[in-house]
C-alpha cells in the first residue's frame, strides 16, 4: 500500500512537471508568435531592401530589356524607323522596345516600399523619365504577374521562411 501511494505521488508530480513544461513552451511559442507578427512588416522590408537590385532587374532587365513588356504584360510601342537604325548601329536589340540606350534610364531605377501595405513602387529618377512615361505610359514601371510570382515565391518567401524558423 505504501508503495502504491509513493507511485501515485510520483506520477502526480511528474504529470504536474510535464504540464508546467508544456505551459512554458506554449507561453514561449505565443510570445514568439506575437514577436513575429509585430516584426513581420519590417522583416519583409529588410528582405526587399537586401534584394533591391534583383527586384529592380526583374523590371528593367527581365521585362523591359529581354521581353519588351510593361507591368501589365503588354508589348511596348514599337520603335520608330530612325530609332531602329540607331539601335542596329549600336548593336542593341531593335526587334522589341527595351527603353535602353545609354543605360542612364535603367541606372535611375529605384523603389519605395510601404511596409504597412506591403506595396512596392518602382520608378526611375532619370531626367528622361517624364518623356518615356508620356510616350510609353506609367506601366513601364512595376512587375508583371510572372515577376510578382517570382518575387514572392523565389525571393521573399524563402528568406521569410528562414527568418520565421528562428522564432517558431
Amino acid at each position: 500500500k505504501n508503495l502504491n501511494v509513493k507511485v501515485k505521488v510520483f506520477l502526480f508530480k511528474f504529470v504536474n512537471n510535464i504540464i508546467d513544461i508544456m505551459a512554458k513552451t506554449i507561453d514561449k511559442y505565443i510570445a514568439n508568435m506575437q514577436l513575429v507578427l509585430r516584426n513581420l512588416p519590417n522583416q519583409v522590408e529588410s528582405i526587399v531592401k537586401s534584394n533591391s537590385e534583383r527586384i529592380l532587374d526583374l523590371n528593367r532587365e527581365t521585362q523591359l530589356f529581354e521581353r519588351g513588356v510593361d507591368s501589365k504584360g503588354q508589348k511596348l510601342q514599337e520603335y520608330a524607323y530612325f530609332t531602329i537604325q540607331i539601335k542596329q548601329l549600336l548593336k542593341q536589340p531593335y526587334d522589341r522596345t527595351t527603353l535602353f540606350y545609354s543605360g542612364q534610364f535603367y541606372d535611375g531605377f529605384t523603389y519605395k516600399f510601404d511596409a504597412n501595405t506591403y506595396t512596392l513602387e518602382i520608378f526611375s529618377v532619370d531626367r528622361k523619365t517624364p518623356q518615356l512615361v508620356a510616350k510609353y505610359g506609367g506601366d513601364i514601371f512595376g512587375l508583371d504577374e510572372q515577376n510578382k510570382l517570382y518575387l514572392n515565391q523565389s525571393i521573399i518567401k524563402p528568406q521569410l521562411d528562414q527568418w520565421l524558423l528562428k522564432y517558431l
